[in-house]
């Protein structure tokens, strides 16, 4: 949970102990392993998942095999909220390198927020920070060029990390094929490729074996238009 503890902290303050209702309930640790599924389409959703470690996928995919991935699911992440309603699920969820997850059913966790105003709202700004995610890759697929979605998600990805690792690093480490980030982008894997080209021939980033180095943060925040503003990571004191 210490990740999912780190997260709601930069939202609301809140102290440890209001999370002893949520670690004493009843759950399961269970592992996933790359391209196994964590929720599919159309099935009942009657729990809610904290991601432990691990990189996850939501997406769909439509009838001719073409897939959208809609965010990137990182260590701190809580999902499937829909749970709460009992819905079928509209979407998938996939594990895309070894993920460890924290399955609490649904009722149990009503039953744990229910009387704990300030861990409700904790939870309700987890909401939010995803909706605003959600909205900006609304803008990065149908307004941003190739080189400012795919720059504009590297910083998002870079700073959604801060967060729940407490450290700013101008390094990402990126566990992912470009593959991932072609579906998430509306691009071919041959468009990233170039694309990660150009912004290393201008001095944006570096790339090695465990990731992407960001050289020019600035320049390649206003070259996007990144505000970090939407992520609603204030207690960062991030610039951008």
């Amino acid at each position: 949970m210490k990740h999912l503890v780190a997260r709601i902290g930069h939202y609301v303050d809140i102290g440890l102990d209001e999370f002893h209702g949520l670690n004493d309930l009843t759950h399961r640790i269970e592992t996933r392993r790359p391209g196994e599924d964590i929720v599919r389409v159309g099935e009942d959703v009657d729990s809610i998942f904290v991601i432990e470690s691990g990189w996850a996928i939501r997406f769909r995919i439509l009838d001719d095999g073409r897939r959208q991935i809609i965010n990137f699911m990182l260590p701190g992440d809580c999902f499937d909220m829909m749970g709460m309603v009992k819905a079928k699920s509209d979407h998938a969820v996939t594990a895309v390198t070894e993920v460890v997850l924290r399955r609490v059913a649904t009722n149990d966790f009503l039953s744990a927020i229910y009387n704990r105003p300030s861990l409700a709202t904790a939870f309700w700004w987890v909401s939010v920070q995803e909706e605003a995610i959600l909205r900006e890759q609304i803008i990065r697929i149908g307004r941003r060029s190739a080189k400012e979605r795919l720059a504009h998600m590297l910083l998002e990805l870079n700073r959604r990390l801060a967060a729940v690792e407490e450290t700013q690093t101008d390094t990402i480490k990126l566990p992912i094929p470009q593959a991932l980030l072609a579906d998430a982008l509306g691009l071919s894997i041959v468009h990233v490729s170039r694309t990660l080209s150009k912004l290393r021939e201008e001095g944006y980033v570096a790339t090695h074996s465990a990731g992407i180095d960001i050289l020019d943060r600035q320049g390649m925040a206003n070259m996007c238009d990144f505000k970090s503003n939407y992520l609603h990571l204030d207690k960062l004191k991030l610039n951008l």
